[in-house]
């Protein structure tokens, strides 16, 4: 295959690599004060860092100490420290009472890629959903996830549009004709490959998202279409933020697969 390429498009807008990684820095020294305020020990090496020495990481510290952090704090353990942050987050969501029965609103993304097929991409995803560390690398706000590939879920801590306190979900890979309307809607199909899920809080009961992603192959490479679907009164911090961490998290799928590649 040729060099990998790619093109990142929000509401008509090109996001290019410099601007997602600058965002990605931002959002990986937010975490990592998110966890310290939290009674993490935040550690390069041996060092142990102040709030005052995470500010002065770089851009490339700033990841490895992320995802070294988060990596090595149990799940069972973050759960207990954002435990409080739950319960504000679980009540915003109930109160938002999203439904594939009521008008939704949703955050967008196109993404073009050449020379990565989409089998190996698809490929590639399937290991990063059972690699825990990999699964961390693909965004800073992945506080944890694990694949349940026998149950077709993914657990995990994540803070979505970048507003909030993350909530403790469960996603559950679905079948499309489980989709609401809206969505249905929205179906492409020049966009024959598609995945989708449904997003709940820890009651299992209590629907926060929908996310849609639609794929097709190209000439040297292949496009995508990702949504994430949200109640109607979400705020519109999340719907718009939540387009750029579908940037950021597609954005190093592609980086990953270069590495493949």
């Amino acid at each position: 295959m040729s060099k990998v390429t790619s093109k990142i498009s929000i509401n008509g807008e090109v996001w290019n690599g410099s601007h997602l990684e600058r965002l990605e820095y931002e959002r990986n020294l937010f975490t990592l004060h998110q966890l310290k305020r939290r009674g993490v020990e935040i550690k390069d090496g041996d060092s142990v860092l102040s709030h005052d020495d995470i500010d002065y990481l770089s851009q490339d510290k700033a990841w490895e100490v992320s995802i070294n952090t988060r990596a090595q704090c149990p799940g069972e353990k973050l759960v207990e420290i954002f435990d409080k942050s739950f319960e504000r987050s679980d009540a915003m969501w109930r109160e938002l009472a999203f439904s594939h029965d009521e008008p939704m609103r949703a955050s967008y993304c196109y993404i073009e890629v050449t020379g990565v097929l989409l089998n190996d991409y698809m490929e590639m995803i399937r290991q990063v959903q059972v690699d825990e560390r990999t699964g961390l690398a693909t965004h800073p706000e992945h506080y944890f996830t694990v694949t349940n590939t026998g149950k077709d879920k993914i657990n995990g801590i994540e803070a979505f549009g970048m507003y909030g306190t993350p909530p403790l979900i469960e996603v559950r890979f679905t079948d499309i004709a489980e989709l609401g309307k809206q969505i249905l809607a929205d179906m492409d199909s020049e966009y024959p490959v598609r995945m989708a899920g449904r997003t709940f809080l820890r009651d299992g009961v209590t629907e926060v998202n929908c996310p849609f992603h639609q794929f097709k192959s190209t000439d040297n490479g292949f496009a995508v279409k990702t949504a994430v679907y949200w109640a109607e009164n979400a705020p519109e911090e999340i719907v718009s933020g939540h387009s750029l961490h579908l940037a950021m998290e597609f954005y190093r799928d592609i980086k990953f697969a270069k590495k493949q590649n």
